[in-house]
Parts: structure tokens; C-alpha cells; sequence
């Protein structure tokens, strides 16, 4: 890899931050420059991979949890006994609680 090919990148610790930075790079055998390599590069990888808690994701079990009645198998079951009971005649049927029905 030439030197054409890297960037350089630069940022500020204070004293504190450094120091700490400076022990941790040494306890892993590695310089400062080193440890900032490894640091940016796993930062990334860290960054890039899903957030199971980013909304994004938890909408759907959101919408799931909170929006769909608890019994919607036990309504479909339903549905389809009325659909059974039915007479089979022309009129239209609503069910009771439609306010429409209310006639």
C-alpha cells in the first residue's frame, strides 16, 4: 500500500484521554498509532452492524405488541362461524356492534 493510497486522520484528547489511551495501547503491545488504527476500524464495524433497538427495527414488534387485538385467531374463527350461521338469503347482514346497523 503506497502512501498514496492512506489518509490521515487527526483528532484531540485532553490530558486524561491520553494518558488512558496511551496505557491501554501499551498493555496490548500496540503504539498510539497503532491502537487508533484498530479503534477507528472496529468504531466502524461496530457502527455499521443492526441495532436490534434502533426504531427501525422495533416498530413492527411494536405495531405487533400493541395495535393488533390479542384474539386474532380467536376472530377469524369467528368470522367464519357467522359466515357458516348465515342463512344464505339476499339480505345484507352487519354485524351488531357496526353503528351503521343502527337503524
Amino acid at each position: 500500500m503506497s502512501s498514496n493510497d492512506t489518509k490521515h486522520v487527526q483528532t484531540e484528547l485532553n490530558e486524561d484521554e491520553y494518558e488512558r489511551f496511551r496505557q491501554f495501547a501499551n498493555e496490548h503491545g500496540l503504539s498510539v498509532k497503532e491502537a487508533s488504527h484498530e479503534a477507528l476500524v472496529e468504531w466502524i464495524e461496530r457502527q455499521q452492524q443492526a441495532d436490534p433497538n434502533d426504531p427501525a427495527f422495533t416498530v413492527l414488534d411494536d405495531l405487533e405488541d400493541e395495535s393488533l387485538p390479542a384474539s386474532v385467531a380467536t376472530d377469524a374463527r369467528e368470522e367464519a362461524d357467522l359466515v357458516e350461521e348465515w342463512d344464505g338469503s339476499d339480505e345484507s347482514f352487519t354485524l351488531a356492534d357496526d353503528p351503521s346497523a343502527q337503524s
